[in-house]
């Protein structure tokens, strides 16, 4: 199914449904489901349209489990994380996989011709193909699998799935057999929250149908237009992320049909509704059989089939589909409805029809006539009829006259004019049998003797001298003119069937069955798995609508039979130009002549776009497999010497299988946290063409459109805020989030509580202040200025407007708003407790009251404050931790004792490096004297150019091409005022000077000027707020010439891909990160590690890693920090040492010290391996050291063998520049102070390097009981340096767990490490490893290299 135009369309029609994913609001997960298509073809096919593209397996893999790991830390799910790779297929989907190989080889091929026609080499290397690439996979997400839960505290605790390539059947599909599977047994939760991800529109389908209404989709997401046809190549972090929740979709279903609760004749059931949806989707099309004649989602298909479903329904006498089960008679209702619409695509199509139509009615067409000339013609029938209404009237009769059922049209309508001049009543009968007759009475009553009796008598006159025209005449000519249609009507279908798929118009019958049983095998297949894995519908095309009767003739039966074996899909499916992933035997079957199937492999075939607009959208014609030859051929070669198992697919052993909704379940206001429900605010809704505005452009189609009901209508400003001033409501209705309310306005005054004038002083400065004394809670009234009014209503109008226009929604005039503070998490108190945290008032947000809400009714739990625990209980013996006393600030450790309040830990120390270097603070300045930026009002003198005209130059200028009404943007787009951006390395804006512009800029801007310098001299010239036209810089004749010269340099420029980010965004450029990689090289070469112990440290010193995103919040970054990564989940190895080279927000870019499995190049911006973008709270910064304990205090000295205590005396004004102590110890070797108080002792062990073979510090070498094998004592540079934390198992091959101020110790030698994570080069010649009886970990064959690679 197309699926950007199915996802427009469902956006476009319910705009709430998709919630662009934002810091903590995203739902909690009991599971995650990954469709892997999805991520694999992403990660190997980044461009396809590049013939010169190539891309390595180690780096797809690399990509492959960086995107899974990214998308599980956005949603970490509780429960369960599937990950599901498509097996072999069903033989109904090969049809769609087959047409898509051969047109992609064809689009390969021309890529290829078009290149070599303008004398380009092209690599050696053949394009990537991912066949011969599956069989690998599943064995390196293996290995991915075991390392991340070895090492992520976030993948522990969670039953994990791997569906790989080798289990049969599509992804998506595998999980909802497991969905299906789930829910059948008896202690199924019904409310447990499902998220999936995939890019596939089934998936939408499959959600709904699953009947659980905690279910969202996880996609990227999704633009159109021009834009949308360039690849993004842009990193993962920046990728912006939707939930599309089918609890707003559900409800919206409701919506859209609940009309027909009034008409229904048997229950409203909104679950059977959607199971019908689901089917009148596929008559539009996917990926088993075509879509039907005509019927297209950009033509606005879904709409035309929702109208007739609701007006067919009622007569229906049930719902259509059951479950997965047809009711053919049902659905033949449906299909003869349609056949309207196909009628008037006929009449679209054919002139002549129109023509036949108008030409084709002599006698009717003087009728038309005569009537124009207020000529009255009858029938001699009519006549007959005028003459018993007349009897009627001048009777007086009350007995009233019924005219026979088979009257036709033209007959029942001439009885009804005539009723109508005489006055009389007139009806219509229903009889039992469904025919209908009509019938006309007197009512004496209603006389008005003379008036009315003088206009009779006018109506009988008129009647007696019409001209009676023969009955035959007219009736044969509509009679001739109808076959002639329908002779017409025919020849174009027969012209469809004949010229689409060589079938004859009499011999239908296999192509209709073949339908029918297609729409069968489908939702069996939707709903209850696998019908048949040979069948496959075996056209092309589908049939037309009208010749879709009779349905009840056909005996729909499946035989389940067997998949294909996987050499067998793949000659089903492959092109020739694909054969050398094949086995060379099979080959020769797609190449020689003489091969019994040689005719499956067409080199030349049609593509017939057949209604559609889009290459990929269009019909493949290539002959079908036949699965006996195919079959037959292969078995005859019989070279397959693998060992082949029975596969038994899994049953329900008997359970019922639940097809809607589970007792118990939480819909509406009750849905579980985060999972929003249009219910939490009274509302309407009603089907118009609104115009919403999702994607950037006015929709054409129709969306459901919602009016709330504004709950506060007739309250005061002040009567709210006395109301919720300092207090909780939820806002950003219908996915709402906790805020406390800070104030309340309306267009006038401002309402806070008086405590907060104290926070508010300058904001009282610029307002009039107005104290409302007889208020008893001291609710405090604050004129607006002028200025603020202007303000406070432009962004009233801003938020109507856009829940209008983007969410089609009616919120009605905004005349109150409420000024919240968001809650952002929760904060860890010192002594332990968690308590909730609000933004600052100074991010205060404003939203419409209407669409708040007090309360809910499920809050989310992991926002619930909690009292401090035990310390005992909190930091167990064990415990990874991290230092933040003085000097060990950031060191990692481990808990030795939690006896009382106080702790004692076992820390690992670089004793020759206590203070963190500074060489990328060195960098990062040398960086800011390097790139250069002038203010704006220096460049427009530079440039000899007015400062209005450089501002509109580096902005958006929009220039109108009235001959051709045409609207483009000349600007540069270097800077964006209203969105806050700005475009890296180009421009930023300070503020003092406002904006500023670099040397590249300034160059962009001096060859604008010299390629065009009368438009740059009609600029200056001609300053106006409003939008340019072409005519305003140039003579007519040649307007628009000129303005596409310079659209079209524009491109060259590429000025539309610069990077643009938020305005307080900063970022080193490549050369400066290569600086600071080759010193933070020298620096870890350097290294050399001791063990101490430190005891009597109290709680609020030490730093768990689960505690690092309610305790590091807020921490402050700058360029060239160094910093250390504190959590033990996520991307990067815990206690990793890297240097801040990017902050954007709470996004810091980080170039560690060494390489790691998950590292990124940032962009091109630094080497592989080496780069992440992490969340400001998963990292400790060890140059300006905000959560150093102040109260540390312990002299110089030479440390030996024993313990140091630890106390807490010392401000913070005795450490040294940038918060370090100025105790720089060069070795260890005594006593440390001189109070017997405070005694500090360090256990002095072996200096810890690659060379010694010593015990690893704060090693384990118990059995684990998950199963795993724990490193023994042996020599350093076999173990990992996770190890030397105390972190059992952390998988011994990979060199690059190792933390940046660890590198030395294994000098780059440690065994087998190939610095990438991936599976090591083994024996029997595949990617593996053996476990060796040496050594009690994994040892790898291969050899380490620096650059990632086996």
């Amino acid at each position: 199914m197309g699926i950007p135009k199915f996802f427009r369309w469902m956006s476009e029609r319910y705009p709430l449904c998709s919630q662009l994913i934002q810091e903590n609001r995203i739902p909690e997960f009991d599971n995650l489901y990954l469709d892997m298509n999805g991520i694999i073809h992403h990660c190997s096919h980044p461009n396809d349209v590049d013939a010169h593209y190539r891309i390595s397996e180690d780096k797809i893999f690399l990509d492959i489990f960086n995107y899974i790991d990214h998308l599980f830390t956005k949603i970490k799910p509780k429960k369960l994380f599937f990950m599901a790779i498509d097996g072999v297929a069903p033989r109904a989907k090969m049809n769609q996989q087959r047409g898509r190989r051969f047109r992609t080889a064809k689009d390969a091929a021309e890529a290829v011709r078009r290149a070599e026609s303008k004398g380009e080499s092209l690599p050696k290397e053949a394009p990537f193909d991912s066949t011969e690439f599956m069989s690998k996979l599943s064995r390196q997400l293996a290995y991915f699998i075991n390392k991340k839960v070895s090492e992520d505290a976030n993948w522990r605790g969670i039953q994990i799935v791997l569906s790989g390539h080798g289990v049969p059947g599509e992804g998506e599909h595998k999980i909802m057999e497991y969905i299906r599977n789930a829910k059948a047994q008896s202690d199924y939760n019904p409310n447990v929250r499902h998220c999936l991800y995939g890019l596939d529109a089934d998936l939408i389908m499959l959600g709904l149908l699953s009947h659980d209404p905690h279910f969202a989709l996880l996609r990227e997401e999704v633009t159109f237009g021009p834009s949308s046809k360039k690849k993004k190549h842009g990193r993962i972090e920046s990728q912006n992320f939707y939930l599309m929740h089918l609890s707003l979709l559900r409800e919206y279903l409701d919506l859209e049909f609940s009309t027909l609760r009034e008409s229904l004749p048997f229950e409203y059931n909104l679950e059977r509704i959607i199971d019908d949806f689901i089917l009148l989707a596929l008559f539009v099309g996917n990926d088993f059989i075509p879509h039907l004649p005509n019927l297209h989602i950009a033509e606005g298909a879904l709409g035309l089939m929702f109208k007739v479903y609701k007006k067919v329904l009622p007569q229906a006498g049930g719902y259509i589909n059951d479950g997965g089960i047809l009711d053919l008679e049902r659905l033949e209702m449906i299909f003869n409805e349609l056949t309207v619409f196909e009628k008037e695509t006929f009449e679209g199509e054919f002139d002549d029809i129109k023509w036949f139509k108008g030409k084709q009615r002599k006698n009717i067409d003087q009728v038309e006539k005569d009537k124009k000339k207020k000529k009255l013609v009858i029938t001699p029938k009519q006549q007959e009829i005028f003459k018993q209404m007349k009897e009627l009237v001048e009777s007086r009769s009350e007995e009233p006259i019924h005219f026979p059922v088979d009257y036709p049209a033209r007959d029942r309508t001439f009885i009804k004019n005539l009723a109508k001049d005489l006055a009389i009543q007139h009806s219509v009968e229903y009889e039992d049998a469904g025919d209908k007759h009509v019938y006309v009475e007197y009512d004496s009553e209603d006389e008005s003797e003379d008036e009315m009796k003088e206009m009779r008598e006018k109506v009988f006159k008129k009647y007696e001298n019409a001209e009676v025209i023969e009955d035959e005449d007219v009736e044969a000519f509509e009679e001739k003119e109808r076959q002639q249609y329908e002779a017409k009507f025919i020849d174009w279908k027969k012209e469809y069937y004949l010229g689409k798929m060589n079938i004859e118009y009499e011999n239908l019958d296999g192509l209709v069955g073949s339908y029918v049983e297609g729409l069968q095998w489908v939702l069996h297949y939707y709903y209850n798995g696998v019908a048949s894995w040979g069948w496959f519908y075996p056209y092309h095309y589908s049939p037309k609508v009208s010749d879709l009767y009779d349905l009840g003739r056909f005996d729909i039966k499946f035989e389940l039979g067997r998949p294909f074996k996987p050499f067998e899909q793949l000659m089903g499916v492959l092109p020739e130009g694909s054969k050398k992933l094949l086995p060379s035997p099979y080959q020769d079957l797609m190449t020689d002549p003489d091969s019994p199937i040689i005719d499956f492999y067409p080199k030349d075939f049609d593509l017939d776009m057949n209604g559609k607009k889009q290459d990929w959208e269009a019909v493949v014609n290539i002959p079908f497999i036949d699965q006996k030859r195919l079959v037959s051929a292969l078995d005859y070669l019989n070279h397959c010497h693998c060992r082949m198992e029975t596969y038994n697919l899994p049953t329900l052993n008997g359970l019922y299988l639940n097809k809607g909704l589970c007792d118990g379940v939480k819909l509406g206001m009750k849905a579980m946290a985060g999972f929003p429900s249009l219910e939490t605010i009274p509302h309407t809704g009603v089907l118009s063409r609104h115009g919403v505005n999702v994607f950037n452009s006015e929709s054409r189609n129709e969306t459901m459109v919602i009016t709330l009901v504004n709950e506060y209508a007739d309250m005061k400003a002040q009567d709210i805020a006395i109301k919720t001033l300092g207090k909780r409501i939820f806002v950003g209705w219908p996915v709402l989030q906790e805020a406390f309310v800070q104030a309340i306005s309306d267009e006038n005054f401002r309402y806070e509580l008086s405590h907060y004038n104290s926070q508010r002083q300058d904001y009282f400065k610029n307002h009039h202040f107005v104290r409302n004394t007889r208020n008893p809670q001291e609710v405090i009234k604050i004129q607006h200025r002028q200025d603020v009014l202007e303000h406070w209503r432009r962004k009233a109008d801003k938020l109507e407007q856009n829940y209008n226009k983007r969410y089609g929604t009616i919120t009605g005039t905004v005349e109150i708003l409420a000024h919240v503070l968001m809650l952002k998490g929760l904060r860890r108190q010192s002594n332990g407790a968690l308590v909730k945290e609000y933004a600052s008032p100074s991010e205060e947000m404003e939203y419409a009251i209407q669409t708040t809400v007090n309360s809910v009714e499920c809050e989310d739990p992991r926002y619930e404050e909690k009292p401090a625990t035990q310390v005992a209980e909190e930091f167990p013996i064990e415990t990874q931790i991290f230092f933040l006393g003085s000097p060990y600030y950031g060191c990692p450790g481990l808990v030795v004792s939690n006896a009382k309040k106080n702790l004692a830990v076992k820390l690992v120390v670089d004793p020759n490096n206590i203070v963190e270097p500074d060489f990328g603070k060195k960098i990062a300045n040398d960086f800011d004297n390097r790139v250069k930026y002038l203010p704006s009002f220096q460049v427009a003198k530079r440039l000899s150019m007015n400062g209005l005209t450089l501002s509109k130059l580096t902005a958006s200028l929009y220039v109108i091409c009235k001959s051709t009404d045409q609207r483009v943007n000349l600007g540069l787009n270097l800077k964006f005022e209203a969105k806050k951006q700005k475009v890296l390395g180009y421009t930023r804006k300070s503020r003092d000077s406002g904006w500023e512009y670099s040397e590249k800029a300034i160059e962009i801007l001096a060859q604008y000027k010299e390629k065009f310098p009368e438009f740059i001299q009609a600029l200056e010239e001609k300053h106006k707020d409003e939008i340019y036209s072409a005519e305003d810089f140039y003579p007519k004749e040649e307007a628009v010439s000129k303005v596409h010269a310079i659209k079209d340099w524009l491109r060259t420029v590429e000025v539309r891909d610069f990077e643009k980010v938020s305005l307080d965004a900063e970022r080193l450029d490549k050369e400066a990160i290569a600086k600071i990689e080759q010193a933070a090289d020298e620096f870890t070469n350097k290294n050399s590690f001791k063990k101490l112990v430190v005891q009597k440290i109290p709680r609020d010193v030490l730093l768990k890693p689960s505690h690092s995103s309610t305790r590091l919040q807020g921490q402050k970054f700058s360029l060239g920090d160094r910093v250390i990564f504190v959590q033990d989940s996520g991307n990067v190895p815990i206690a990793a040492k890297g240097t801040v080279v990017g902050i954007e927000k709470n996004n810091i870019d980080v170039v560690f010290d060494a390489s790691f499995m998950s590292g990124s190049t940032l962009g091109d911006r630094c080497s592989q391996y080496r780069g992440m973008s992490v969340p400001g709270s998963a990292l400790l910064n060890l140059t300006d050291m905000q959560f150093i304990d102040h109260r540390t205090n312990h002299s110089n000295g030479i440390v030996g063998s024993r313990s140091i205590n630890y106390t807490s005396n010392q401000p913070r004004s005795s450490l040294g520049q940038n918060g370090h102590s100025n105790h720089h110890n060069s070795y260890y070797g005594g006593r440390v102070g001189n109070s017997k108080n405070h005694n500090m002792y360090l256990n002095s062990n072996h200096n810890i390097n690659g060379s010694q073979n010593v015990r690893a510090i704060m090693s384990s070498n118990r059995v684990r009981s998950d199963g795993y094998i724990s490193a023994s004592s042996t020599s350093l540079s076999q173990r990992s340096t996770s190890q030397m934390y105390g972190l059992s198992n952390k998988y011994i091959p990979i060199q690059n767990h190792a933390p940046s101020h660890y590198r030395n110790a294994f000098n780059g030698n440690i065994r087998g490490g190939n610095g990438n994570g991936f599976l090591p080069r083994g024996n029997a010649g595949g990617r593996g490893g053996h476990y060796s009886n040496g050594v009690n970990g994994f040892t790898p064959r291969g050899r380490g290299r620096d650059d990632g690679k086996t």
